[in-house]
């Protein structure tokens, strides 16, 4: 009997504390788990900049003239990050993002077209002041 009232006492007392935490929020997946990928992630040496249009965030490719799209709207679901948050703290119209960039693609290359990918993580970056076109 004594034992029955214990555990009655104990569940009410665990539901009320469960009941008045604070929920966690949700953390954001990263680009790497977006189920909308295509293929295999890769690095790119590029210079990212914030451009007028859509896709505004762009990913130009060193010594080349491609351009990546970084998809902010099209590929775009809750709970995922296309641009890492770091990345885009920095990023503003008048500078731009030197550095190694590893992106996954939403769309398969093609010529005269840009490809549209997310961007999972930068290394040896340096932010700049941005040339104008």
């Amino acid at each position: 009997m004594i034992g029955r009232i214990v555990t009655s006492l104990l569940l009410v007392i665990s539901a009320s504390v469960s009941a008045g935490a604070p929920l966690q929020p949700a953390t954001e997946k990263s680009c790497r788990e977006h189920p909308q990928l295509i293929g295999k992630c890769f690095v790119v040496r590029a210079s990212l900049s914030v451009h007028n249009g859509a896709p505004a965030v762009r990913l130009r490719r060193m010594g080349t003239r491609r351009v990546l799209d970084v998809s902010e709207q099209r590929f775009n679901l809750p709970g995922y990050r296309n641009l890492p948050e770091g990345l885009a703290e920095q990023l503003n119209d008048d500078n731009e993002i030197i550095g190694d960039f590893l992106v996954c693609p939403f769309t398969k290359p093609k010529p005269r077209e840009m490809q549209l990918v997310c961007i999972q993580s930068a290394t040896n970056t340096s932010v700049r002041k941005r040339k104008q076109e």
